[in-house]
């Protein structure tokens, strides 16, 4: 509807607390063929394929693995959670192939060897992290992973130099890190200082269009109102911000100060909002439910008056996906962690334990709340005419506190992705650490705030390219493993990788029907709710 308002003439005012490029992206067809249902979903769908083809060239540049590649690619283009994404008028897969690009464009930049490849790869990034911006600001994990890996590899030989205990996990990979500082050369920081001014500019730019509409609905959000429509505005009328225009004349020139007054307005108001909207919703998910995808989004339901056929559309994941993807995560950790015992046992444990505690806690949180504190909004004429049932307390949000010691655990995993990060600037464990990092920074940008506002479970698309590096990085170690017992025969366990390879594709197919609305019987549906989807 908002790609619609842009094309517009005049174009519409409307408040949007998202960037604007991925209505830009999707007014196209729109405008072409007419605003139809097959319109709203063409540029999601464009995005959605080639979303999968950046998934192979980022496992590419990670492993000179065909096999790892084709597997990464292959586990994204058979989920659930992107399939429905890539089928239906939402802006969260344009936004999940910016970051993928922004991740792409990083590894080029670390995998730099001579002073050319180093700036452009640095000026490539930059711009399509303006690009992901306007798209959507969880282009801050991929900006986070990036700044945290370059910063320790800058920092490398004076951490190893000072602390000798990381010699022996540095190993023989230090001559890499020299040759990225040297084709990084004497004015490095300069050049990132102009690619962060390149990231701003492009993420002005994308805000063009809406700068030449007046925007009389502003916003201020200044609480959360609990039992009403969720927020609170300021006293007075909306803010009103003008096209940022000034005359010289006759003659009207663009106002540039006005323009990034207006950008940061607008920008200050979205983030207003997203701290503070608290509203519940009937398929809503904390964020310690979305790697076993416990309760993903029921977009629609029909079952027609008379018929015992019913169709559905879920955004749950492919479960031979996720769920073996917890333990390939495991073992990156195993694997990014190698080095002295001393050091796998206490980092890993370290981040092992701060997650499983944050868990415990902020569920326990969650489960003993105020009463007095859940969020009503939805009342229960709404329920029965949109789900069909009455609401339950499962289905309201509820403003929790996890106390001090969720806080310390989050600490403990901070300093767990720290050791990881440091890690993989300056041994062999580059690959596992970073599917590990991205992973648990692709998760973790959600979780402060989920205390008091709604969170669905398409919101872990970001962790989707890291569990299919996970699972992808496994089997490639399985294909390659084998084993001989009593000095016999030599047994391959490249049958085990295939079998799993197989296993995703099957699911797939079985889940096809919740992912597309085919029509199917109650209990063809039952057989495929393997999760809290209704």
């Amino acid at each position: 509807m908002d790609a619609a308002k842009d094309l517009h003439q005049p174009a519409e005012s409307y408040f949007d607390p998202e960037p604007p490029l991925t209505k830009l992206l999707m007014a196209p067809p729109i405008a072409w063929w007419g605003f139809n249902t097959w319109t709203w979903r063409a540029s999601t769908t464009l995005f959605g394929s080639l979303f999968v083809g950046v998934m192979y060239l980022i496992a590419r540049r990670l492993r000179r693995d065909r096999f790892f590649a084709v597997c990464a690619a292959l586990f994204v283009c058979l989920d659930g959670l992107a399939f429905v994404e890539s089928r239906i008028g939402v802006i969260d897969i344009i936004a999940v192939f910016f970051a993928a690009l922004v991740y792409y464009a990083f590894l080029l930049h670390w995998q730099a060897r001579t002073r050319t490849q180093w700036r452009v790869s640095l000026y490539a990034m930059a711009a399509i992290a303006g690009l992901a911006f306007g798209a959507k600001l969880t282009a801050l994990a991929p900006i986070v992973v990036a700044g945290a890996l370059i910063g320790a590899r800058a920092l490398a030989p004076y951490l190893v130099a000072a602390m000798p205990a990381l010699r022996r996990i540095a190993g023989d990979r230090r001559y890499e890190t020299v040759l990225w500082r040297e084709a990084a050369g004497p004015r490095a920081l300069l050049h990132y200082l102009v690619a962060a001014g390149v990231t701003v500019a492009i993420f002005s730019a994308c805000f063009s269009r809406y700068l030449t509409v007046e925007h009389p609905d502003i916003y201020r959000f200044t609480a959360c109102s609990q039992g009403t429509s969720g927020l609170t505005t300021a006293p007075g009328p909306p803010e009103h911000l003008h096209v940022p225009v000034v005359h010289v004349g006759s003659v009207a020139l663009p106002n540039p100060l006005q323009a990034l007054h207006n950008i940061y307005e607008i920008n200050s108001a979205a983030i207003q909002y997203h701290e503070l909207e608290c509203h519940s919703h009937p398929y809503a998910s904390r964020w310690y439910t979305w790697p076993v995808m416990e309760h993903p989004v029921l977009f629609y339901y029909d079952q027609p008056s008379g018929t015992a056929r019913a169709s559905a559309i879920t955004d749950m994941g492919n479960p031979a996906v996720w769920w073996p993807a917890i333990p390939a995560l495991l073992f990156c950790v195993w694997r990014a962690t190698r080095g002295p015992n001393a050091w796998r046992v206490g980092v890993g444990m370290l981040g092992v334990v701060s997650l499983v505690a944050m868990i415990l806690l902020f569920h326990a949180a969650t489960r003993y709340h105020d009463p007095n504190k859940v969020d009503t909004s939805y009342t229960a004429s709404t329920f029965a005419a949109l789900f069909h049932r009455q609401p339950s307390p499962s289905d309201e949000i509820a403003r929790v506190d996890p106390g001090p010691l969720f806080t310390l655990a989050f600490i403990g995993l901070i300093l767990f992705t720290a050791a990881l990060t440091l890690s993989a600037a300056v041994s062999r464990t580059f690959v596992p650490a970073f599917i590990v990092l991205g992973y648990i920074t692709a998760w973790m940008m959600w979780v402060p705030g989920n205390e008091r506002r709604v969170l669905f479970f398409y919101h872990a698309l970001g962790m989707l390219i890291f569990a299919a590096l996970a699972l992808a990085y496994v089997l490639a170690a399985i294909r390659r493993a084998a084993f001989q017992p009593n000095g016999g025969r030599r047994i391959s366990l490249a049958p085990i990788s295939y079998a799993l390879v197989g296993s995703v594709v099957a699911a797939f197919i079985f889940f096809y029907p919740v992912w597309t609305a085919v029509p199917q019987s109650p209990a063809d549906h039952q057989m495929r709710v393997w999760v809290d989807s209704l």
